[in-house]
């Protein structure tokens, strides 16, 4: 079974600040349990062994809401058990969910069922749990989209929704979704922090409330309904508003492309993610995109 990476499409990090966020599965990039060779076993398995003496601690002191088969997993990884993955790393696009997800799956004793919406906040808190090992703190998110391999709605109160949407990117007929790889990763708690300090000043937090967060969730609306020409208006207003707002976290080497986007109006930038590096995306119309874009629905 593959794991797929997850893509945060609106709500970085006005998601911190109450608005809604809308996450799906990334198939471009996956991953799976694989065997390794005898001798590749300690450079493939990383740092499983340590996280799996972390969660057999965890779970013997009660820390853990569920129940695992650590011993089986141990056992596991002694005969060659890794996890293979091309889903890159400090990229914002859950190389640690991914192999969290992977191993609630397999596990778990016994996993919620992916059809169990009732449980969701439930198994996003133990996905967390699971998931601090590799961030210090987890909320969970990545995870659970990559565990449900479907749309995540995010709203206000904790609310988790799984969602339909439109055959999306295919159905987006002359506009393109796109990546840029900035070619560099990043630690996403640092671009956190700094937008939670910067919200501390009351005018800054009345911008994201009043500016961003609206156009972020107008977003999620048209989206959802497939009205692509007007999302792709909305989206150049969240390229603007970033642009002005959380500008530390656009990469400076994309900064003059960022802005050229805006003003020749072909195509728009925005964060994936926290920022700072990793990737960027966008949204443009066809056959006018920037080089080096990784289209998602071609």
């Amino acid at each position: 079974m593959t794991f797929s990476s997850k893509l945060l499409l609106f709500g970085e990090h006005t998601v911190l600040q109450g608005s809604a966020a809308l996450a799906l599965p990334l198939p471009l990039f996956q991953g799976e349990w694989a065997w390794a060779e005898a001798e590749n076993v300690a450079s493939l398995q990383r740092n499983l062994p340590a996280w799996c003496q972390y969660l057999t601690e965890q779970q013997a002191e009660g820390k853990l809401e569920t129940k695992l088969d650590l011993p089986r997993f141990t056992a596991d990884l002694k005969l060659g058990l890794y996890f293979r993955s091309n889903i890159p790393d400090g990229y914002g696009t859950g190389s640690s969910g991914a192999v969290c997800a992977a191993l609630y799956a397999r596990y778990a004793l016994p996993p919620i069922d992916r059809e169990d919406a009732a449980r969701y906040p439930e198994l996003k808190r133990i996905l967390g749990q699971m998931e601090s090992f590799f961030h210090g703190a987890s909320s969970g998110t990545d995870p659970l989209i990559i565990y449900l391999d479907r749309p995540v709605l995010l709203s206000e109160g904790g609310k988790i929704e799984s969602i339909s949407l439109p055959a999306w990117p295919q159905a987006a007929s002359g506009w393109q979704f796109f990546l840029l790889d900035t070619g560099q990763s990043r630690s996403t708690s640092q671009w956190v922090n700094l937008f939670l300090e910067r919200c501390k000043l009351p005018a800054y937090q009345e911008q994201v409330k009043t500016q961003l967060i609206p156009v972020t969730e107008e977003a999620i609306r048209l989206f959802q309904q497939a009205q692509w020409p007007e999302l792709y208006a909305n989206w150049q207003q969240i390229s603007a508003l970033q642009q002005q707002l959380l500008e530390p976290m656009i990469p400076a080497a994309f900064k003059k492309l960022w802005e050229q986007g805006l003003e020749e109006g072909h195509f728009a930038l925005k964060l994936c993610g926290a920022g700072g590096g990793g990737f960027l995306l966008g949204m443009g119309k066809t056959g006018f995109l920037p080089q080096n874009a990784i289209v998602l629905n071609e």
